[in-house]
């Protein structure tokens, strides 16, 4: 890994806990029977799930980008 600051670690090490939590969230990984649509509510919270992954890794990857750069 490169040098990263002391905050930048903390906040790597507070998302990668935040991904753990995720990992365990039943919404994390849609069922392969699931038909989209057909329960808005279920839709919301599938999408929530996926939002937040999504938000967890960008904020991962520009820690590392800013790391690395320096």
């Amino acid at each position: 890994m490169w040098k990263m600051t002391l905050k930048q670690r903390r906040r790597r090490g507070e998302l990668v806990a935040e991904l753990d939590a995720l990992k365990r969230n039943p919404y994390s990984k849609i069922p392969n029977d699931y038909v989209h649509g057909e329960n808005p509510e279920e839709d919301e919270k599938y999408e929530s799930a996926l939002r937040t992954l999504q938000t967890i890794v960008e904020e991962m990857q520009e820690i590392e980008l800013a790391a690395r750069d320096g």
